[in-house]
């Protein structure tokens, strides 16, 4: 989380450094506080577990598990851990790889200082994942997967705000909501007033996947935050996310995640 200040609550588990880029895992101990402090390039972190809480000026930013943040390069913040700890991967970008990620800044003002959740972790997913893999394609992946990340991110503010687009994101909180059964087509489409396959279609478009992968997606997510809780089981878990049985969890975590249940449990607690 910086360079700069007190950084003995901050334990580094694992250092990659490819041309451009220079990626490390930090925990952090539970209520640790972090002064003011800088990255002198931009920085990109994904929350692999726990919260914090960060003061950067007069905004003040709640990062959870499953956020990304991107932040320029000489912004000045501090943080805040949660009770819980928290872990993340963080990437220092040099400013000729920002300038390229971000198209010549043409969003890069935007992209700087939020924090995205959501669908965005499905892209940052696979940046922690190349960040653990040890081989000769290791940094093609790393930068490919990077590119897709900003890429969606920067598409996040090419979507115009139409009435469509309002209806469109209340049918995607309202199948994403808690872990019960999921309603039918005809029900969120008469929420949202769409005409079931008009709204099929639509949704499609916007999210890049059907409702029954969106919320394959959400469980799968919900699924990685209890997954940093050694003391539950993952059957448990599976039956939590609404999931038939352990195996039909375990195919669907690895089909979106690329990794199975196990493989991310022992590299998040690490």
């Amino acid at each position: 989380m910086g360079e700069r200040g007190s950084l003995a609550a901050r334990r580094v588990s694992r250092t990659r450094v490819w041309s451009g880029l220079h990626a490390f895992e930090a925990r952090y101990e539970p209520h640790a506080f972090l002064p003011e402090h800088g990255h002198a390039r931009p920085i990109f972190t994904y929350v692999l577990r726990g919260s914090f809480l960060e003061q950067a000026g007069r905004v003040r930013r709640e990062c959870r598990r499953g956020s990304v943040i991107f932040r320029a390069g000489g912004e000045c913040h501090a943080n805040l851990v949660g009770a819980g700890g928290t872990a993340s991967l963080n990437v220092e970008i040099t400013p000729e790889r920002w300038n390229a990620l971000t198209q010549g800044d043409r969003n890069g003002g935007a992209i700087a200082g939020r924090v995205f959740s959501g669908d965005i972790e499905w892209l940052a997913f696979p940046v922690w994942r190349e960040f653990h893999r040890d081989d000769e394609a290791s940094a093609l992946g790393m930068d490919e997967a990077m590119a897709l990340l900003c890429a969606a991110v920067q598409g996040t503010f090419e979507v115009s705000v139409s009435s469509a687009t309002r209806r469109l994101d209340r049918a995607a909180e309202y199948i994403g909501e808690g872990l019960g059964p999921a309603p039918g087509l005809a029900e969120v489409a008469a929420m949202v007033g769409v005409h079931p396959m008009h709204l099929a279609k639509l949704f499609r478009r916007r999210h890049g996947c059907s409702m029954g992968e969106f919320v394959r997606r959400r469980r799968i997510a919900w699924a990685c935050g209890q997954l940093a809780d050694r003391s539950l089981t993952i059957a448990s878990i599976a039956v939590g996310a609404g999931f038939a049985d352990h195996a039909h969890f375990t195919r669907t975590f690895r089909r979106l995640t690329g990794c199975t249940p196990s493989w991310y449990r022992d590299r998040v607690l690490t």
